[in-house]
């Protein structure tokens, strides 16, 4: 007859811990069988915007900064002033630029994009400083 020998829950619950614990460790990735490589992300790009002069001008000029440039494709050359630099509210880089003939634009730099015009949230636009 065989004699039945009494093993506490105590000592049994931790061996049925280690075998639930190695059994499962098959299914993590990187270990057990080789699996197919997964591909590298895609990044997604914006497409290419045509070059815009003020644009350029805003990314590398500094605050009083001034140079010819044209302000619309076809136009004629005007001076172009930083007016002022500031970060925005939503934390994007902005600088106004002032223009001649007393016009104002505003360019902000987007971490997707880069430097693009924006839209001022005052009413009458950027405001020229002297």
């Amino acid at each position: 007859m065989l004699k039945t020998i009494p093993i506490s829950i105590s000592r049994l619950f931790p061996l049925l811990l280690i075998a639930a614990v190695l059994g499962g460790c098959g299914s993590l990735p990187g270990l057990g069988t080789a699996r197919e490589p997964v591909p590298p992300a895609q990044a997604t790009l914006p497409p290419p915007r045509p070059e815009d002069p003020l644009a350029a001008f805003a990314a590398t000029a500094r605050e009083g900064q001034q140079a010819m440039l044209p302000p619309a494709p076809g136009a004629p050359p005007a001076l172009v002033r930083v007016a002022r630099s500031y970060f925005a509210g939503s934390g994007r880089n902005c600088r106004e630029l002032a223009m001649g003939g007393g016009r104002a634009a505003l360019y902000c730099e987007d971490a997707s994009s880069g430097w693009a015009a924006a839209r001022p949230l005052l009413r009458g636009g950027a405001v020229a400083r002297p």
